[in-house]
């Protein structure tokens, strides 16, 4: 009885002390792209607006998702070049006297992200979209398109996010 509580205790020992290497995905991402990185938004001129929100967003995300410095050209190890190229709301659902009040904000974003060290470029084509509902009103105002827009390109970015770290591996 002794000896199988020792050898059971010695496995538990193995098995804990040899985990399994496991790695989110920001990890491997934040590896690629290394500890400072430079953020380039083209703007649009259709969407001027939303095009600096997208740069305030994208720097956000790469500081609290990737733990990595925003930083000048000149200091940077990778760069990241981001265009907003088209954004659309569809309407899902309409009340019974048929205006919409339920939508979905579809955001396409190309990303093209640049290894300085390695000078290999990537371009990555992402999209994102956010459902949202209008309460007695089927118009957007101007506030709930833009805050749409962000939560789409903020999952746009999570997407790249992980293709970035998937294409390390």
């Amino acid at each position: 009885m002794t000896n199988l509580l020792k050898n059971t205790f010695c496995i538990m020992i193995f098995i804990m002390l040899s985990a399994c290497g496991y790695q989110p995905i920001a990890h491997k991402a934040q590896e690629a792209v290394g500890d400072k990185v430079f953020v380039e938004v083209k703007i649009n001129p259709r969407d001027p607006q939303n095009s600096i929100a997208l740069k305030d967003e994208i720097t956000r995300v790469i500081f609290e998702r990737l733990h990595t410095n925003v930083s000048s050209k000149e200091e940077a190890t990778s760069m990241i070049e981001v265009q907003l190229h088209s954004i659309s709301f569809n309407a899902l659902a309409e009340n019974r006297t048929g205006f919409a009040t339920f939508y979905r904000c579809v955001a396409s974003v190309e990303f093209r992200y640049t290894n300085l060290l390695t000078q290999t470029t990537r371009v990555f084509s992402k999209r994102g979209y956010h459902n949202f509902a209008l309460n007695n009103t089927s118009i957007i105002t101007d506030s709930v398109r833009l805050e749409a827009i962000n939560k789409a390109v903020l999952q746009a970015i999570d997407g790249f996010i992980s293709q970035v770290g998937i294409d390390v591996q």
